[in-house]
């Protein structure tokens, strides 16, 4: 069946924020490894160039691969002109993050309490929002998933209007709207949740509690006294007379002297009107939310609803809802599971397990805190500098004009994309190193790039045995010998980082 990500609610964003959304949808995807291609043919061979995700002449942006998962999945659109994502199968590894983190997004501009859903589960939105405030050195925070109850309607009315609305369902979507992270729920009043619970559970419990005078509790039982009182006289007539006196304005509902009518109508001042719906529904024994979402906009918002919080927990929650979370470095958010992958080759069983780091990061490094090499990267690439002044040292002028680059780099990446499987160089380094390819020092970086290729041959080769590049351990698909050809073509690309260290 596949993995699918989508947000369950009104893409639309506000006019005033159209610009800043593309400007930081399109960083977010290029930062998570989002990549397109262009294919160069030449000299009987075929390569492919990777590329920033950019618009098409038709206005989209459109991209299946992830840089940092070397895997391509099904199309993924976007629009600018409309904010409009799109997007199908997405694995479970760093596609999957990056695509949930861009429906995220939708979360934190959009007007609704829409929610980001994969397949059919709604996902904890704290890790995605951290990434995406580290990314975009933003201050967002989970303050939608903060409204429980809006969030639970707004997912139930999502379902009824996709004609996909199931009860158990929506009973069991509350423990996944619910924000695993501490800092992000303090904010919850005790009411949503409660309506939550008695409009799905009923209140035949409410009997049981012990509550307290001007609890939310002992407001529910009152209100649940006066209901049943009204539909006494008969279910139809019951719901008739509540229901009109729902959709009366908070001042004429302040000076009804119905008796029958009046005990209700002065709770209603301080009361939800979906109070009164889910308790005229457990009376009636219909389900509450479809009866809620064909009246729900017919009946009142204008009570004056308490808290029922203490002081400080009300603080607490204001707090929180002000309260950006920590952003979340790129290479700690992809850090993948790998429990699902096949076990690793007898030859690996000694070897550390691969995770992305900072080393992978190299084609984003910018010398901020951003991307911090290791010390070992580090090494490496200074023993790559040594290497390249050695190659110099053996150039002279006539090796350089009968040096045909093109040529060789063509198969330099032909090959090594054959034997290390999904190496690809960057399309602006290449044609770079072209209009350069009588420099000595692009001559030697690209000699030098043979003899990687080369030296890392005997630990690359167990690429050999990947099968199914999804289901293939990491520390095989990202075997020492391939992640370090991938990360010099990585320092090709990175003009800046090339300098400092490569000196050209």
């Amino acid at each position: 069946m596949g993995v699918f990500c989508d947000y369950l609610g009104d893409k639309k964003i506000p006019d005033a924020l159209k610009n800043e959304f593309n400007k930081n949808m399109i960083t977010l995807l290029r930062r998570g490894g989002m990549m397109q291609f262009e294919k160069v043919a030449l000299f009987g061979k075929e390569i492919s160039l990777l590329k920033q995700i950019e618009e098409d002449e038709e206005g989209k942006i459109h991209f299946f691969y992830n840089y940092f998962e070397d895997d391509a999945w099904e199309s993924a659109i976007y629009y600018p002109e409309n904010q409009e994502l799109y997007s199908g199968k997405i694995g479970s590894d760093e596609f999957n993050r990056v695509i949930c983190s861009a429906y995220m997004m939708y979360e934190l501009y959009g007007t609704d309490h829409g929610m980001v859903d994969m397949n059919g589960d709604i996902v904890n939105p704290v890790p995605y929002i951290a990434w995406i405030n580290h990314v975009l050195h933003s201050e967002f925070n989970a303050r939608n998933r903060m409204d429980w109850w809006h969030c639970y309607e707004h997912y139930c009315f999502h379902k009824i209007e996709d004609d996909s609305y199931d009860r158990e369902d929506c009973m069991k979507i509350i423990l996944q709207i619910i924000p695993k992270d501490e800092d992000s729920i303090s904010g919850i009043t005790p009411r949503e949740y409660w309506d939550i619970h008695f409009s799905i559970m009923g209140t035949s419990a409410l009997k049981k509690f012990n509550a307290e005078s001007g609890s939310y509790y002992k407001e529910i039982l009152k209100a649940k006294q006066e209901v049943n009182q009204l539909f006494e006289c008969g279910n139809l007539m019951g719901k008739e007379k509540l229901y009109n006196l729902l959709k009366l304005p908070f001042e004429k509902r302040k000076v009804i002297e119905d008796e029958n009518l009046k005990a209700v109508a002065e709770m209603s001042l301080r009361l939800p009107a979906r109070v009164f719906v889910y308790l005229a529904a457990e009376i009636m024994n219909i389900d509450f939310m479809p009866e809620w979402y064909r009246m729900h906009d017919q009946f009142y918002t204008d009570a004056v609803v308490s808290d029922y919080l203490s002081e400080d927990r009300i603080k607490e929650r204001d707090n929180a809802k002000k309260t950006k979370l920590e952003g979340l470095k790129t290479s700690d958010f992809l850090k993948i599971d790998q429990s699902y992958k096949l076990d690793d080759p007898e030859e690996l069983k000694d070897k550390p397990d691969y995770y992305i780091s900072d080393d992978d990061l190299i084609y984003w490094w910018d010398g901020s805190d951003d991307v911090v090499l290791s010390e070992h990267m580090i090494e490496i690439i200074k023993k790559w500098s040594e290497e390249l002044k050695d190659i110099e040292a053996e150039l002279n002028d006539d090796s350089i004009v009968d040096y045909d680059m093109l040529k060789a780099l063509i198969d330099l990446l032909s090959r090594a994309n054959s034997s290390y499987k999904r190496i690809f160089a960057f399309r602006d380094m290449f044609y770079e190193f072209l209009e350069n390819n009588k420099n000595i020092h692009y001559v030697a970086a690209v000699k030098l790039f043979e003899k990687i290729i080369d030296d890392n041959w005997e630990a690359g080769k167990i690429i050999e045995k990947v099968g199914r590049w999804e289901f293939a351990s990491k520390n095989v698909t990202f075997n020492e010998g391939r992640v370090a050809v991938k990360r010099y073509l990585s320092l090709l690309a990175n003009k800046e980082l090339r300098k400092k260290y490569l000196e050209f």
